[in-house]
């Protein structure tokens, strides 16, 4: 499942619960974060070790593009019934971690970069033209009008801040400077 934060996360497993009421063991594991800074897991009475971790490892591992990429707010549950038959910490490990793997080969994902957010305050006089200008370059977003003027605003890669300034400078002889406000995710195809 997807989840933007902890809360989510929780609520998707509560959901999961209450959908297998009957289930002795609901193992889980979540990424979330741009930089997948929230880790969580939980073995939920299976042994130690055995569960919640092969799955954030398969989470960890798994590459959703051919060219590297990794998941991130993400939520994987394993819902466990009684088998039969013990299948011992090793097998507990491979079973978790194998339908893990296979659940997160078939998931369907939405791919996201992260991109930097930055705001310029101009004059009236200048809006019509920075746009026109930065447009080529950099993906604009809207532009606010306010009594002082506007404030255009600007998507671009994380990182390339120095490159926006040194245009942005160059083009209006050094009077408006860039300000980065943010990172955002930005879906694509």
């Amino acid at each position: 499942g997807h989840a933007d934060c902890e809360e989510q996360a929780r609520d998707f497993l509560a959901g999961v619960r209450a959908e297998h009421r009957q289930a002795r063991h609901v193992c889980h594991a979540f990424v979330i974060g741009h930089n997948r800074n929230i880790q969580r897991f939980s073995d939920d009475g299976e042994p130690a070790g055995t569960a919640g971790a092969p799955i954030l490892d398969a989470i960890k591992a798994f590459k959703p593009l051919p060219d590297g990429g990794e998941l991130s707010d993400i939520v994987v549950a394993v819902v466990r019934y009684f088998g039969g038959i013990l299948l011992g910490t090793g097998g507990l490990v491979q079973a978790y971690s194998q339908t893990a793997a296979k659940t997160l080969a078939e998931a369907k994902y939405t791919y996201r970069t992260l991109v930097s957010v930055a705001e310029i305050h101009v004059d009236y006089a200048d809006i019509g033209r920075l746009e026109q200008e930065l447009r080529g370059q950099w993906r604009l977003g809207e532009t606010r009008y306010e009594d002082s003027g506007g404030t255009l605003t600007l998507y671009y890669p994380i990182g390339e801040i120095a490159q926006l300034h040194s245009q942005v400078a160059a083009l209006t002889s050094g009077r408006y400077q860039p300000v980065e406000v943010a990172t955002r995710w930005e879906n694509f195809a």
